[in-house]
Protein backbone atom coordinates (compact mmCIF):
# COMPACT_ATOMS: atom_id res chain seq x y z
CA UNK A 1 0.00 0.00 0.00
CA UNK A 2 2.79 2.19 0.83
CA UNK A 3 3.72 2.21 -3.10
CA UNK A 4 0.02 3.18 -4.26
CA UNK A 5 0.96 7.52 -3.99
CA UNK A 6 4.09 7.47 -5.94
CA UNK A 7 2.60 5.28 -8.43
CA UNK A 8 0.07 7.73 -8.89
CA UNK A 9 1.86 10.21 -8.71
CA UNK A 10 4.55 8.91 -11.52
CA UNK A 11 1.82 7.94 -13.32
CA UNK A 12 0.02 11.70 -13.41
CA UNK A 13 3.32 12.81 -14.19
CA UNK A 14 3.50 11.33 -17.22
CA UNK A 15 -0.12 12.06 -18.24
CA UNK A 16 0.93 16.00 -17.66
CA UNK A 17 3.86 15.40 -19.94
CA UNK A 18 1.84 13.79 -22.73
CA UNK A 19 -0.64 16.15 -22.90
CA UNK A 20 2.16 19.04 -22.88
CA UNK A 21 3.88 17.17 -25.68
CA UNK A 22 0.75 16.59 -27.98
CA UNK A 23 -0.41 20.33 -27.61
CA UNK A 24 3.44 21.02 -28.98
CA UNK A 25 2.63 18.85 -31.85
CA UNK A 26 -0.71 20.27 -32.58
CA UNK A 27 0.10 23.85 -32.77
CA UNK A 28 4.02 23.19 -34.62
CA UNK A 29 1.54 20.83 -37.07
CA UNK A 30 2.09 22.22 -40.89
CA UNK A 31 0.07 19.95 -43.19
CA UNK A 32 2.14 18.56 -46.45
CA UNK A 33 -0.39 20.61 -48.89
CA UNK A 34 0.90 19.69 -51.57
CA UNK A 35 -0.71 16.42 -51.24
CA UNK A 36 -4.26 17.89 -51.31
CA UNK A 37 -6.16 17.39 -54.52
CA UNK A 38 -7.33 20.33 -56.54
CA UNK A 39 -10.71 20.81 -56.52
CA UNK A 40 -10.95 24.05 -58.91
CA UNK A 41 -13.15 23.65 -62.11
CA UNK A 42 -11.94 23.35 -65.60
CA UNK A 43 -12.73 25.84 -67.84
CA UNK A 44 -14.69 23.88 -71.23
CA UNK A 45 -13.54 25.19 -74.50
CA UNK A 46 -15.55 23.53 -77.16
CA UNK A 47 -13.60 25.02 -79.61
CA UNK A 48 -10.63 27.71 -79.78
CA UNK A 49 -11.67 31.07 -79.23
CA UNK A 50 -11.44 34.03 -81.50
CA UNK A 51 -10.88 37.85 -81.83
CA UNK A 52 -14.20 40.09 -82.36
CA UNK A 53 -12.97 40.75 -85.84
CA UNK A 54 -13.03 37.67 -86.87
CA UNK A 55 -17.30 37.74 -86.58
CA UNK A 56 -17.55 41.19 -87.29
CA UNK A 57 -16.50 40.83 -91.72
CA UNK A 58 -18.31 42.56 -94.59
CA UNK A 59 -19.13 40.42 -97.25
CA UNK A 60 -19.05 42.24 -99.71
CA UNK A 61 -17.07 45.20 -101.62
CA UNK A 62 -17.51 47.65 -104.54
CA UNK A 63 -15.44 49.85 -106.20
CA UNK A 64 -16.24 52.83 -108.51
CA UNK A 65 -13.82 54.05 -110.98
CA UNK A 66 -14.16 55.54 -114.87
CA UNK A 67 -18.09 55.30 -114.71
CA UNK A 68 -18.11 51.67 -113.64
CA UNK A 69 -18.58 49.34 -110.97
CA UNK A 70 -16.00 46.43 -110.22
CA UNK A 71 -16.31 44.39 -106.62
CA UNK A 72 -15.69 41.63 -104.99
CA UNK A 73 -17.42 38.71 -102.67
CA UNK A 74 -13.58 37.08 -102.11
CA UNK A 75 -13.16 35.63 -98.31
CA UNK A 76 -9.35 36.82 -98.87
CA UNK A 77 -10.43 40.45 -100.20
CA UNK A 78 -12.39 41.06 -97.41
CA UNK A 79 -9.85 39.79 -94.82
CA UNK A 80 -7.28 41.97 -96.65
CA UNK A 81 -9.44 45.26 -96.15
CA UNK A 82 -10.04 44.87 -92.74
CA UNK A 83 -6.38 44.49 -92.18
CA UNK A 84 -5.71 47.55 -94.10
CA UNK A 85 -8.49 49.44 -91.48
CA UNK A 86 -6.04 48.15 -88.52
CA UNK A 87 -4.08 51.43 -87.33
CA UNK A 88 -6.63 53.95 -89.11
CA UNK A 89 -6.66 57.38 -87.23
CA UNK A 90 -10.39 58.71 -86.93
CA UNK A 91 -10.01 62.02 -87.08
CA UNK A 92 -13.69 63.44 -86.41
CA UNK A 93 -16.89 61.61 -86.63
CA UNK A 94 -19.87 64.47 -87.59
CA UNK A 95 -23.35 63.35 -87.63
CA UNK A 96 -24.52 65.24 -91.22
CA UNK A 97 -27.82 63.80 -91.43
CA UNK A 98 -30.31 61.61 -89.77
CA UNK A 99 -32.63 60.73 -92.09
CA UNK A 100 -30.56 60.30 -95.33
CA UNK A 101 -32.46 59.82 -98.30
CA UNK A 102 -32.08 56.03 -100.42
CA UNK A 103 -31.49 58.54 -103.80
CA UNK A 104 -28.24 60.39 -101.70
CA UNK A 105 -27.29 56.91 -100.73
CA UNK A 106 -26.60 55.78 -103.95
CA UNK A 107 -25.35 59.53 -105.40
CA UNK A 108 -22.47 58.89 -102.59
CA UNK A 109 -21.56 55.32 -103.95
CA UNK A 110 -22.01 55.96 -107.56
CA UNK A 111 -19.33 58.39 -107.57
CA UNK A 112 -15.97 57.55 -108.79
CA UNK A 113 -13.23 57.14 -106.60
CA UNK A 114 -15.30 55.33 -104.10
CA UNK A 115 -15.35 51.99 -102.33
CA UNK A 116 -18.24 50.74 -100.54
CA UNK A 117 -17.42 48.14 -98.11
CA UNK A 118 -21.22 46.04 -97.53
CA UNK A 119 -21.57 44.67 -93.71
CA UNK A 120 -24.52 42.31 -93.22
CA UNK A 121 -25.70 43.40 -89.72
CA UNK A 122 -25.76 47.07 -87.90
CA UNK A 123 -21.86 47.69 -86.31
CA UNK A 124 -21.99 49.30 -83.53
CA UNK A 125 -18.77 52.04 -83.73
CA UNK A 126 -17.50 50.60 -80.34
CA UNK A 127 -16.86 47.30 -82.69
CA UNK A 128 -14.05 48.69 -84.21
CA UNK A 129 -12.41 50.28 -81.09
CA UNK A 130 -9.91 47.99 -81.44
CA UNK A 131 -9.21 48.31 -84.86
CA UNK A 132 -9.43 51.99 -85.92
CA UNK A 133 -7.72 54.38 -83.64
CA UNK A 134 -10.82 57.09 -83.20
CA UNK A 135 -9.68 60.78 -81.96
CA UNK A 136 -13.20 61.04 -80.44
CA UNK A 137 -12.91 59.06 -76.81
CA UNK A 138 -16.58 59.06 -76.13
CA UNK A 139 -18.21 57.15 -79.72
CA UNK A 140 -21.80 57.41 -80.60
CA UNK A 141 -24.12 55.11 -79.82
CA UNK A 142 -25.09 54.56 -83.05
CA UNK A 143 -24.37 51.84 -85.75
CA UNK A 144 -23.81 51.30 -89.24
CA UNK A 145 -23.57 48.75 -91.95
CA UNK A 146 -21.98 50.55 -95.10
CA UNK A 147 -18.86 52.15 -95.03
CA UNK A 148 -18.44 54.50 -98.32
CA UNK A 149 -14.43 55.50 -98.86
CA UNK A 150 -13.76 57.99 -100.85
CA UNK A 151 -9.70 57.91 -101.66
CA UNK A 152 -9.57 61.21 -104.62
CA UNK A 153 -7.57 62.18 -102.02
CA UNK A 154 -5.08 59.70 -101.27
CA UNK A 155 -2.32 62.17 -102.34
CA UNK A 156 -2.78 64.21 -99.61
CA UNK A 157 -2.21 60.92 -97.29
CA UNK A 158 -5.95 61.38 -96.57
CA UNK A 159 -9.16 59.58 -96.86
CA UNK A 160 -12.96 60.47 -96.36
CA UNK A 161 -15.51 57.99 -94.73
CA UNK A 162 -19.09 58.32 -94.99
CA UNK A 163 -20.85 55.53 -92.44
CA UNK A 164 -24.52 54.80 -93.61
CA UNK A 165 -27.01 52.87 -91.41
CA UNK A 166 -29.57 51.42 -93.69
CA UNK A 167 -31.70 51.04 -90.27
CA UNK A 168 -31.65 53.87 -88.72
CA UNK A 169 -31.07 56.12 -91.84
CA UNK A 170 -28.38 57.96 -90.20
CA UNK A 171 -25.06 59.38 -92.50
CA UNK A 172 -21.77 59.97 -90.26
CA UNK A 173 -18.63 61.53 -92.39
CA UNK A 174 -15.41 61.32 -91.27
CA UNK A 175 -11.79 61.77 -92.09
CA UNK A 176 -8.91 59.55 -92.03
CA UNK A 177 -5.06 60.48 -91.68
CA UNK A 178 -3.03 57.56 -93.64
CA UNK A 179 0.76 56.66 -92.56
CA UNK A 180 0.93 55.29 -95.60
CA UNK A 181 -1.28 56.22 -98.21
CA UNK A 182 0.26 54.16 -101.70
CA UNK A 183 0.53 50.98 -99.66
CA UNK A 184 -3.48 51.47 -99.07
CA UNK A 185 -4.22 52.19 -102.74
CA UNK A 186 -1.46 49.67 -103.75
CA UNK A 187 -3.28 46.88 -101.61
CA UNK A 188 -6.58 47.89 -101.76
CA UNK A 189 -7.23 49.77 -104.51
CA UNK A 190 -5.60 48.47 -107.54
CA UNK A 191 -6.68 44.83 -107.20
CA UNK A 192 -9.87 46.05 -107.87
CA UNK A 193 -9.18 46.44 -111.48
CA UNK A 194 -8.92 43.23 -111.34
CA UNK A 195 -12.32 42.05 -110.61
CA UNK A 196 -15.38 41.06 -112.14
CA UNK A 197 -17.93 43.75 -113.70
CA UNK A 198 -20.47 44.86 -111.40
CA UNK A 199 -24.43 46.08 -112.28
CA UNK A 200 -26.28 49.11 -110.31
CA UNK A 201 -29.82 47.62 -110.11
CA UNK A 202 -31.92 50.99 -109.24
CA UNK A 203 -34.60 50.74 -107.50
CA UNK A 204 -37.12 53.52 -107.49
CA UNK A 205 -36.93 55.22 -103.77
CA UNK A 206 -34.86 52.36 -102.43
CA UNK A 207 -31.05 52.00 -101.99
CA UNK A 208 -29.52 50.25 -105.22
CA UNK A 209 -28.48 46.23 -105.63
CA UNK A 210 -25.13 45.84 -107.06
CA UNK A 211 -24.61 42.23 -108.52
CA UNK A 212 -21.59 40.69 -110.58
CA UNK A 213 -22.37 41.00 -114.50
CA UNK A 214 -20.94 37.59 -115.59
CA UNK A 215 -21.51 34.06 -114.87
CA UNK A 216 -20.05 32.75 -111.66
CA UNK A 217 -17.79 29.49 -111.55
CA UNK A 218 -17.99 28.52 -107.81
CA UNK A 219 -17.42 24.41 -106.05
CA UNK A 220 -20.08 21.98 -104.42
CA UNK A 221 -19.06 19.86 -101.57
CA UNK A 222 -19.20 17.57 -99.56
CA UNK A 223 -18.27 17.59 -95.81
CA UNK A 224 -18.17 14.58 -92.97
CA UNK A 225 -19.88 16.45 -90.03
CA UNK A 226 -18.65 16.07 -86.31
CA UNK A 227 -21.05 15.98 -83.47
CA UNK A 228 -20.19 18.70 -80.88
CA UNK A 229 -20.53 16.88 -77.45
CA UNK A 230 -23.95 17.94 -75.64
CA UNK A 231 -22.12 17.02 -72.77
CA UNK A 232 -20.06 19.96 -72.82
CA UNK A 233 -22.78 22.07 -73.47
CA UNK A 234 -24.95 21.06 -70.43
CA UNK A 235 -21.38 21.82 -68.04
CA UNK A 236 -21.28 25.56 -69.99
CA UNK A 237 -24.70 26.33 -69.44
CA UNK A 238 -26.10 25.06 -66.36
CA UNK A 239 -24.91 25.99 -63.18
CA UNK A 240 -24.71 22.70 -61.47
CA UNK A 241 -24.16 19.91 -64.11
CA UNK A 242 -24.99 17.01 -61.47
CA UNK A 243 -28.37 17.79 -60.61
CA UNK A 244 -29.64 17.89 -64.60
CA UNK A 245 -31.87 15.20 -65.89
CA UNK A 246 -32.20 14.46 -69.66
CA UNK A 247 -35.43 13.30 -70.76
CA UNK A 248 -35.84 11.45 -74.47
CA UNK A 249 -39.28 13.20 -75.67
CA UNK A 250 -39.53 11.31 -78.97
CA UNK A 251 -37.35 10.15 -81.50
CA UNK A 252 -35.62 13.38 -82.37
CA UNK A 253 -36.31 15.30 -79.50
CA UNK A 254 -34.34 15.71 -75.58
CA UNK A 255 -34.68 17.93 -73.36
CA UNK A 256 -31.94 18.82 -70.39
CA UNK A 257 -33.27 20.55 -66.86
CA UNK A 258 -32.42 21.58 -63.44
CA UNK A 259 -35.69 23.08 -62.48
CA UNK A 260 -34.24 26.63 -63.22
CA UNK A 261 -33.45 26.11 -66.74
CA UNK A 262 -34.19 23.90 -69.80
CA UNK A 263 -31.82 22.88 -73.12
CA UNK A 264 -33.90 21.22 -75.57
CA UNK A 265 -32.32 19.23 -78.23
CA UNK A 266 -33.16 18.38 -81.67
CA UNK A 267 -31.56 15.77 -83.34
CA UNK A 268 -33.19 15.99 -87.08
CA UNK A 269 -31.80 19.94 -87.09
CA UNK A 270 -29.00 19.18 -84.93
CA UNK A 271 -29.95 22.09 -82.73
CA UNK A 272 -30.49 22.96 -79.17
CA UNK A 273 -31.68 25.94 -77.70
CA UNK A 274 -31.13 26.87 -74.47
CA UNK A 275 -33.33 29.48 -72.16
CA UNK A 276 -33.30 30.69 -68.83
CA UNK A 277 -37.03 31.86 -67.96
CA UNK A 278 -35.66 33.95 -64.88
CA UNK A 279 -33.33 36.23 -67.14
CA UNK A 280 -36.20 36.88 -69.07
CA UNK A 281 -36.23 41.33 -69.25
CA UNK A 282 -37.96 43.85 -71.77
CA UNK A 283 -35.55 46.57 -70.83
CA UNK A 284 -33.62 47.61 -74.10
CA UNK A 285 -29.71 47.40 -74.25
CA UNK A 286 -27.81 49.26 -75.82
CA UNK A 287 -26.03 48.10 -79.46
CA UNK A 288 -22.70 47.86 -78.50
CA UNK A 289 -23.77 46.68 -75.25
CA UNK A 290 -25.47 44.25 -76.33
CA UNK A 291 -22.91 42.75 -79.17
CA UNK A 292 -20.10 42.80 -76.73
CA UNK A 293 -22.03 40.66 -74.01
CA UNK A 294 -23.14 38.32 -76.96
CA UNK A 295 -19.46 38.07 -78.13
CA UNK A 296 -18.31 37.29 -74.94
CA UNK A 297 -20.64 34.73 -73.85
CA UNK A 298 -20.53 32.86 -76.80
CA UNK A 299 -16.53 33.06 -77.10
CA UNK A 300 -15.76 32.29 -73.28
CA UNK A 301 -16.74 28.46 -73.87
CA UNK A 302 -15.43 28.34 -77.23
CA UNK A 303 -19.10 28.62 -79.19
CA UNK A 304 -17.49 29.70 -82.67
CA UNK A 305 -17.16 26.31 -84.27
CA UNK A 306 -16.74 27.29 -87.34
CA UNK A 307 -17.11 30.50 -89.77
CA UNK A 308 -19.60 32.54 -88.20
CA UNK A 309 -20.19 36.10 -88.88
CA UNK A 310 -22.43 38.48 -87.18
CA UNK A 311 -25.61 39.04 -89.61
CA UNK A 312 -27.94 41.10 -87.32
CA UNK A 313 -29.54 42.64 -84.56
CA UNK A 314 -33.00 42.77 -83.15
CA UNK A 315 -32.31 45.97 -80.91
CA UNK A 316 -36.59 45.43 -79.52
CA UNK A 317 -35.59 41.90 -78.84
CA UNK A 318 -32.13 42.21 -77.62
CA UNK A 319 -31.42 39.77 -80.17
CA UNK A 320 -28.15 38.60 -82.27
CA UNK A 321 -27.72 36.34 -85.20
CA UNK A 322 -24.66 34.59 -86.62
CA UNK A 323 -24.24 32.70 -89.86
CA UNK A 324 -22.48 29.88 -90.45
CA UNK A 325 -20.16 30.52 -93.25
CA UNK A 326 -17.93 28.60 -96.11
CA UNK A 327 -15.21 30.03 -97.91
CA UNK A 328 -16.64 33.49 -97.61
CA UNK A 329 -20.39 32.46 -98.38
CA UNK A 330 -23.17 32.01 -96.12
CA UNK A 331 -24.80 28.65 -95.44
CA UNK A 332 -28.33 28.04 -95.70
CA UNK A 333 -30.43 24.75 -95.02
CA UNK A 334 -34.29 23.72 -94.64
CA UNK A 335 -32.49 19.90 -92.79
CA UNK A 336 -30.04 21.65 -90.77
CA UNK A 337 -29.50 24.62 -88.43
CA UNK A 338 -26.58 26.82 -89.81
CA UNK A 339 -27.20 30.08 -87.60
CA UNK A 340 -26.36 31.08 -83.79
CA UNK A 341 -28.71 33.13 -81.99
CA UNK A 342 -28.08 34.81 -78.25
CA UNK A 343 -30.96 36.94 -76.67
CA UNK A 344 -29.72 38.99 -73.76
CA UNK A 345 -31.70 39.17 -70.46
CA UNK A 346 -31.31 40.61 -67.02
CA UNK A 347 -27.50 40.35 -67.01
CA UNK A 348 -27.39 36.89 -67.91
CA UNK A 349 -28.34 34.89 -71.30
CA UNK A 350 -31.94 34.24 -71.84
CA UNK A 351 -31.96 32.42 -74.60
CA UNK A 352 -29.03 30.68 -76.41
CA UNK A 353 -29.84 28.44 -79.79
CA UNK A 354 -27.20 27.05 -81.93
CA UNK A 355 -26.10 24.12 -84.26
CA UNK A 356 -24.33 21.50 -82.12
CA UNK A 357 -22.79 19.84 -85.54
CA UNK A 358 -19.34 21.35 -87.55
CA UNK A 359 -18.38 20.74 -90.45
CA UNK A 360 -14.97 18.33 -90.00
CA UNK A 361 -13.27 17.81 -93.77
CA UNK A 362 -14.67 17.61 -97.03
CA UNK A 363 -14.19 14.74 -99.59
CA UNK A 364 -11.56 15.49 -102.35
CA UNK A 365 -12.98 13.53 -104.46
CA UNK A 366 -16.65 14.14 -104.16
CA UNK A 367 -15.99 18.36 -105.36
CA UNK A 368 -17.30 20.01 -108.33
CA UNK A 369 -17.32 22.95 -110.52
CA UNK A 370 -20.62 24.71 -110.86
CA UNK A 371 -21.46 27.52 -113.04
CA UNK A 372 -23.90 30.03 -111.94
CA UNK A 373 -26.02 32.27 -113.74
CA UNK A 374 -24.65 35.94 -113.35
CA UNK A 375 -26.58 38.34 -111.27
CA UNK A 376 -28.24 40.29 -113.94
CA UNK A 377 -29.38 37.15 -115.37
CA UNK A 378 -31.08 36.71 -111.54
CA UNK A 379 -32.49 40.24 -111.54
CA UNK A 380 -34.36 39.53 -114.80
CA UNK A 381 -35.73 36.50 -113.79
CA UNK A 382 -37.09 37.82 -110.48
CA UNK A 383 -38.83 40.42 -112.14
CA UNK A 384 -40.79 37.68 -113.88
CA UNK A 385 -41.89 36.05 -110.36
CA UNK A 386 -45.39 37.01 -108.49
CA UNK A 387 -43.80 36.44 -104.56
CA UNK A 388 -41.17 38.41 -104.82
CA UNK A 389 -41.15 41.89 -105.41
CA UNK A 390 -37.43 43.82 -106.29
CA UNK A 391 -38.42 46.33 -104.09
CA UNK A 392 -38.84 43.98 -101.13
CA UNK A 393 -35.27 42.87 -101.21
CA UNK A 394 -32.54 43.21 -99.22
CA UNK A 395 -29.89 41.33 -100.60
CA UNK A 396 -29.50 39.02 -103.35
CA UNK A 397 -26.77 36.47 -103.05
CA UNK A 398 -24.52 33.30 -103.79
CA UNK A 399 -24.81 30.99 -100.63
CA UNK A 400 -24.10 27.34 -99.86
CA UNK A 401 -27.35 25.14 -99.59
CA UNK A 402 -26.39 22.65 -97.02
CA UNK A 403 -28.65 19.16 -97.37
CA UNK A 404 -27.99 15.58 -95.69
CA UNK A 405 -27.03 12.73 -97.43
CA UNK A 406 -28.91 9.58 -96.49
CA UNK A 407 -27.77 7.38 -93.66
CA UNK A 408 -24.75 9.16 -93.79
CA UNK A 409 -22.65 11.53 -91.86
CA UNK A 410 -22.29 13.30 -94.83
CA UNK A 411 -23.79 17.30 -95.51
CA UNK A 412 -23.60 18.40 -99.35
CA UNK A 413 -23.18 22.25 -100.01
CA UNK A 414 -24.14 23.60 -103.65
CA UNK A 415 -23.45 27.04 -104.58
CA UNK A 416 -27.22 28.27 -105.38
CA UNK A 417 -28.60 32.07 -105.63
CA UNK A 418 -30.45 33.22 -102.91
CA UNK A 419 -32.39 36.15 -102.01
CA UNK A 420 -32.33 37.90 -98.57
CA UNK A 421 -36.24 39.32 -97.46
CA UNK A 422 -36.39 40.53 -94.24
CA UNK A 423 -33.45 39.24 -92.65
CA UNK A 424 -34.71 35.51 -93.40
CA UNK A 425 -33.30 33.50 -96.74
CA UNK A 426 -34.76 32.27 -99.68
CA UNK A 427 -33.41 29.60 -101.92
CA UNK A 428 -34.30 30.91 -106.04
CA UNK A 429 -35.04 27.16 -106.97
CA UNK A 430 -34.91 26.50 -110.93
CA UNK A 431 -38.97 25.87 -110.69
CA UNK A 432 -39.11 29.87 -109.74
CA UNK A 433 -36.83 30.74 -112.16
CA UNK A 434 -38.25 28.92 -115.08
CA UNK A 435 -35.37 26.14 -115.54
CA UNK A 436 -32.15 28.68 -115.40
CA UNK A 437 -29.01 26.89 -116.93
CA UNK A 438 -25.85 26.99 -115.61
CA UNK A 439 -26.14 25.03 -112.43
CA UNK A 440 -29.49 25.63 -111.29
CA UNK A 441 -31.49 22.59 -113.04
Amino acid sequence: MKYIEPVKSAVLFLLVMLSVVLTFIIWTYTPDYKFIEQTEGKEILIDAQKNEEDVIRPYKAIYRAEDEFTGTVSNSAMKDIMNAFKGWNILDLVRINNKVSPDYVNELIRANNRMTVFFTGEIPFSAFNSIFQFADKELPETTFNRMIIDWSQYNNKELQIFFVSSNNESLLRSHVSLANANQFVSDIIEPSKQYGVFKEIERDGYTSLYVVNDKIESVKYTYYIFDLPLESFKHVLFTDPNIVQSNIESATSEKYTDGMSLMTVDTRLKSLNYVYPAAESSERIEPSKLLNSSFEFINEHGGFTGDYRYVSTSTSKNQLDYQLYLQGFPVYSDQATTRMTTVWGDNRIFRYKRPYFSLDMDIPSEKEIKELPSGTEIVEKIHTLNNIVLSDIDEIVVGYHLTKVENKSLFNLEPRWFVIRNGSWILLTPDMLGGVKNGLE
